[in-house]
């Protein structure tokens, strides 16, 4: 039973965790938005960037639980 749940899990996890480029941009815009700032700003611009490290900071595809191939 365990070995079952836990491979419906992981499919689970490693399905909602693709997005594509639009899909994440829009995402990210939005909780932006609902932290306060504006579109056009700085503080925008800055909330943008700070979301997206984590999708630049790391070399090749990642998918899932922080799986992924890389360099």
């Amino acid at each position: 039973m365990w070995p079952k749940t836990l491979m419906i899990c992981l499919a689970a996890a490693t399905l909602t965790a693709c997005q594509s480029a639009e899909e994440r941009q829009a995402t990210q815009m939005a909780q932006c938005e609902r932290y306060g700032f504006q579109r056009g700003t700085d503080a925008f611009a800055n909330c943008m960037l700070e979301l997206d490290k984590p999708t630049r900071a790391t070399p090749g595809v990642t998918f899932g639980l922080g799986i992924g191939v890389g360099r």
